[in-house]
């Protein structure tokens, strides 16, 4: 399957909310419509000892939610909608032994190597579920979680493979023993459009005993001009 890429769907989105806007649409229907935008850094709990990650995993998510209201309130609003999230590992050093192996570990380069980094890619087709609170002074606070599906994995290499040689970039594909599915809450706070983002991956990201038991908390910002 190919992948969805973040760019291409954030892309189409806001074009065509940027289409809608022309096209007159009420300020009422506009409301029913939250599209939103995390921009963020992972920070990777359970990460492997024996190799040497960043500090800084820039990542981020594109989502469109469908807003409905909760009992008679006007302060709160409840959004269920879609997509697409992704979490990125950085290693100064490491890189997975075997992406078909049993059991995914990590190890370090050989010292004769120049390695420029290595990257984990994690990309999510996602469901979000989001309980909202929208005073009139534009303050906001979002208490959510969100169902994610794996469509895409990938291991990139920047560097060379034997000693002097050659720096080459090499993309594997399709790692095995991850889990299929991530839950994560989510907390959104901040003013208008502008909001502190934050989420916790509950479960880790490879099976149980059969790769390094790692989670995801991310936090960022999330912008959101609908």
């Amino acid at each position: 399957m190919k992948r969805i890429t973040l760019g291409i769907f954030l892309l189409l989105t806001f074009l065509s909310f940027q289409q809608i806007k022309a096209q007159s649409l009420s300020e009422s229907a506009m409301k029913k419509v939250t599209v939103g935008l995390d921009v963020f850094t992972d920070m990777w709990v359970n990460a492997p000892t024996n190799v040497d990650i960043r500090t800084i995993h820039p990542a981020a998510n594109g989502y469109i939610t469908y807003n409905m209201g909760v009992g008679e309130s006007k302060k709160l609003t409840f959004g269920i909608g879609l997509g697409i999230g992704s979490h990125n590992m950085y290693s100064n050093n490491g890189v997975i032994e075997n992406i078909k192996a049993d059991t995914i570990k990590y190890t370090t380069l050989a010292t004769d190597l120049y390695m420029k980094r290595s990257k984990l890619s994690l990309t999510y087709l996602e469901v979000p579920l989001e309980l909202r609170f929208k005073a009139k002074s534009g303050f906001k606070v979002s208490l959510g979680f969100k169902l994610g599906y794996l469509i895409d994995s990938k291991e990139k290499y920047v560097g060379n493979t034997v000693k002097a040689g050659p720096i080459q970039v090499i993309k594997r594909k399709r790692i095995t023993q991850l889990n299929g599915f991530s839950y994560s809450p989510t907390l959104r706070v901040g003013y208008k459009s502008f909001n502190l983002f934050f989420s916790y991956a509950l479960g880790p990201a490879f099976r149980v005993d059969h790769g390094p038991q790692l989670h995801p908390m991310s936090m960022g910002i999330t912008l959101t001009p609908f």
